[in-house]
């Protein structure tokens, strides 16, 4: 890690997700990730991993497109709670009102 901060381990890690930090493959990723804390602070030390900061999900979640070369470093961001391949199980809920934070399910 770059700074001087001691992350602490995300709350929770996708299975998927532990058996993708060791990969050095280009190939890309899309990821749910939980986060805690200023969100856009925490988009702009995503981005500077190689990472694209799709969009917001709720209050806390950014859906993010990043090089699996990248998982590793992406876990160990401070402010990180949750993180997760995204899959087709996982849809956004989109009810219409233009003020309310778009929400995830799982299907």
């Amino acid at each position: 890690m770059n700074d001087s901060r001691t992350a602490e381990m995300p709350e929770y890690v996708d299975a998927a997700v532990k058996s993708l930090r060791e990969s050095s493959s280009d190939g890309e990723v899309t990821l749910l990730l939980g986060v805690s804390g200023d969100r856009d602070e925490f988009a702009a030390r995503v981005e500077q991993h190689d990472a694209t900061v799709n969009t917001t999900l709720g209050r806390a979640t950014l859906r993010v497109t990043a090089p699996e070369s990248a998982i590793d470093a992406l876990c160990e961001l401070e402010g990180l709670k949750s993180i997760e391949v995204e899959r087709e199980d996982v849809r956004t809920l989109d009810e219409g009102n233009e003020r309310s934070h778009r929400r995830v399910t799982r299907s």
